[in-house]
């Protein structure tokens, strides 16, 4: 956040002291923020959002979208639409070719077996990955 802050900055052409008058804060607290020793606080924020209201408020915040709040955001893919009323099977031979199409098996996820190790081997390491792509290491003792 101190880069977009330091963006603001640069972009209004204004000293930190100031940007801190505009939004009628200490320059110290600007200094400690661009330095990264402080965090914004949600006050700060806010003071920054009403003293500079084009700046889009998930940019300052999250580095996210649009950085001001006039430009558009960016273009979102459309979705299929949905089939009319023509596009819906009419006979039984249609109705059974999608039927065969569309309800195939789902796969199965791979079953993996665990090698064995050699006897002069030991276990140094395990480690467990979860269908949400978190992880654990377990270390044995």
């Amino acid at each position: 956040m101190k880069d977009r802050i330091a963006h603001i900055i640069r972009a209004k052409n204004l000293t930190a002291a100031e940007f801190a008058l505009r939004l009628g804060i200490q320059p110290s607290n600007i200094s400690h923020l661009l330095s990264g020793r402080n965090n914004p606080s949600l006050d700060f924020v806010k003071k920054l959002k009403e003293t500079f209201p084009e700046y889009s408020l998930e940019w300052i915040i999250f580095g996210r979208g649009p950085i001001t709040v006039s430009e558009p955001f960016p273009s979102i893919t459309p979705i299929e639409p949905v089939p009319s009323d023509s596009a819906i099977p009419q006979n039984k031979e249609e109705t059974a070719i999608e039927e065969t199409l569309f309800d195939q098996p789902k796969e199965e996820e791979p079953q993996f077996e665990m090698p064995s190790p050699s006897r002069s081997a030991t276990l140094k390491q395990i480690i467990l990955v979860y269908s949400d792509n978190t992880f654990e290491q377990v270390t044995p003792r």
